[in-house]
């Protein structure tokens, strides 16, 4: 087996299972859930230098309100207000698959199951529950509270008519 064909793999009997079991709708690569007031985008974004026997990709997320949407049937990562990857996530693991700030790594000799099983750590224990918890406008502020991040968050919540004015 190939590294795309591994990846495809990992996303079928891996990735779409577990995000449907947590309620996310799916369309292609993209996958989102409505969290009460808001909304997560999860995208898997796959590098231009890839080839059949060596793949990197990286996983986008967002989150924004599910009153600014203009399609509810079809949320891209462009409908939030943030756009971050896994490195954001500050206890996501580590592993020999991952590649740098730049997500994740397969080739030729990955083992799908060991692969599978760092991925599921990642994304059971550290990414989804954290996207859970964002389900208010104090939770989306204290997640994204960098110096970069929190100013945006914070003013793209307060221009929205649907959100009592943040301090």
């Amino acid at each position: 087996m190939n590294a795309k064909e591994k990846q495809k793999e990992i996303i079928v009997s891996f990735l779409k299972p577990l995000l449907k079991k947590e309620g996310y709708n799916t369309v292609g690569l993209t996958w989102w859930k409505i969290n009460g007031a808001f909304f997560n985008v999860i995208n898997l974004q796959n590098f231009s230098w890839n080839t059949k026997e060596s793949v990197d990709f990286t996983f986008n997320f967002s989150t924004g309100l599910v009153s600014t949407l203009k399609d509810s049937k079809k949320i891209t990562i462009n409908d939030g207000i943030t756009y971050i990857r896994e490195s954001y996530f500050p206890k996501i693991s580590k592993s020999k698959y991952h590649n740098g700030n730049n997500g994740y790594h397969i080739d030729t000799s990955t083992e799908i199951t060991n692969f599978v099983e760092s991925l599921s750590i990642d994304f059971e224990n550290i990414i989804l529950p954290q996207l859970e918890s964002l389900s208010s406008p104090e939770e989306v502020i204290k997640f994204y509270s960098d110096e970069f991040w929190a100013p945006r968050v914070k003013e793209s919540l307060n221009q929205n008519k649907h959100v009592k004015k943040l301090e």
